[in-house]
């Protein structure tokens, strides 16, 4: 049996988007912050040379863009068995591979508890 749908209203949907939205710029800072306080001495941060150092504009200037294919060693090295904080700074509990999208290729794509 269908059960009874509910009838949104337009406009109070688009005041609560609104209202979420309102402080993305900081919100989005926030979580920039705590993503690099809780990964800054993976190994492969280590190798750009922050020092420790977590804040946004070190990682900007230090940390380059990467593809999977630059991660690809670190991927590996934990697909060996390596349980060190090799790209996150918690253990990597899950490798998925990937539907291949990309180039053709399905990936291997590491994940954590969090």
């Amino acid at each position: 049996m269908l059960e009874k749908m509910e009838i949104l209203d337009v406009d109070e949907v688009i005041e609560e988007f609104e209202e979420i939205t309102k402080n993305a710029e900081r919100i989005q800072r926030e979580t920039l912050k705590k993503i690099l306080e809780e990964n800054g001495f993976a190994k492969h941060l280590q190798n750009f040379g922050l020092n420790g150092r977590t804040d946004p504009d070190s990682f900007k200037a230090c940390v380059a863009l990467v593809t999977h294919k630059d991660l690809k060693s670190y991927i590996q090295r934990i697909m060996d068995g390596d349980n060190s904080l090799v790209l996150t700074g918690k253990p990597i509990t899950t490798m998925s591979l990937s539907s291949g999208t990309t180039q053709g290729k399905p990936k291997y794509v590491p994940f954590n508890d969090e």
